[in-house]
């Protein structure tokens, strides 16, 4: 049944009825393409209240995030923290993967209770996944494989856990390294983060542009060349994107959804929805 609001997977909910395991109680776990096979899968945007990441082992999909999409392929290592609104756009949910999902509960004394909050890959606005190289992607594998054989001992898949991630943390550093920010990489990033935050509010391009202290054309421009898209266009796309997510997950009324993303007129709405899907509101909620 379709809940009140875009649908928020906590812990016990996800490995329940998305990876159909009895072993929800644990603050820890590690799914396989078997377990991500027993069912349907997500084929709509979600959020979850968890962390994860996984290392794909063949094939090749594509992931939403934001308004970021990603290639996802053998050695790639994805990342996403929790509240962060993602959305599978290609998956048979069968390949061959190693993800590890936890609760931040699983790490008590001697673990600072906000570490977390460290790593910058399960942040909104990150590089949510890394392309490992051939080194990388065997090392993963060593550890997760002892991460599985000790998980039972919480106390241990924990510490193993924190090493798991401080490798991580080294790796998307490299990669960071290896492909430095420039002046306008970070420009891009900020503005992302920027709209994520703000695109219910502002809908303006000045809004913006004012916060970087550049011109609406100058930003545009630098974005276009950054991330393929002008203010004006990823504004939009992140509008589209939410309304399509509350649309799915949510029993929200049109009307309720327009005003929710701070629109005041719900016929030239539809009509921008539909100038953008195809679809107005109503036709994409009742589309398969």
């Amino acid at each position: 049944m379709k809940s009140k609001f875009l649908h928020n997977y906590d812990y016990q909910e996800y490995i329940k009825n998305v990876l159909h395991s009895t072993e929800a109680q644990k603050p820890i776990f590690i799914a396989t393409e078997e377990e991500f096979s027993r069912g349907k899968g997500i084929t709509h945007p979600y959020r979850s209240n968890f962390y994860s990441f996984g290392v794909l082992h063949q094939s090749e999909c594509q992931l939403q995030v934001g308004i970021r999409e990603y290639h996802i392929k053998r050695g790639s290592l994805t990342m996403v923290g929790p509240g962060i609104v993602r959305n599978w756009i290609s998956n048979s949910w069968d390949m061959a993967n190693t993800t590890v999902f936890f609760k931040e509960s699983l790490f008590g004394k001697p673990f600072h209770s906000n570490f977390l909050l460290d790593y910058d890959f399960f942040s909104h606005g990150a590089n949510h996944v890394v392309d490992l190289d051939e080194e990388a992607y065997n090392k993963i594998n060593l550890l997760l494989e002892l991460l599985k054989g000790n998980i039972d001992n919480l106390a241990f898949a924990s510490g193993l856990l924190y090493a798991i991630l401080e490798y991580i943390n080294q790796v998307y550093s490299e990669n960071q390294t290896h492909l430095p920010l420039t002046r306008n990489d970070k420009i891009a990033r900020e503005f992302r983060n920027l709209l994520q935050e703000n695109f219910r509010q502002h809908k303006t391009v000045d809004f913006y542009a004012d916060n970087f202290n550049l011109s609406s054309k100058h930003l545009s421009d630098l974005l276009k060349d950054t991330i393929g898209k002008t203010i004006k266009q990823a504004i939009e796309e992140m509008v589209i994107f939410e309304t399509k997510s509350l649309l799915k997950q949510t029993t929200m009324d049109i009307k309720e959804i327009v005003y929710q993303l701070g629109y005041e007129d719900p016929s030239y709405f539809s009509k921008f929805f539909k100038g953008k899907t195809g679809y107005t509101p109503s036709e994409y909620r009742l589309k398969a």
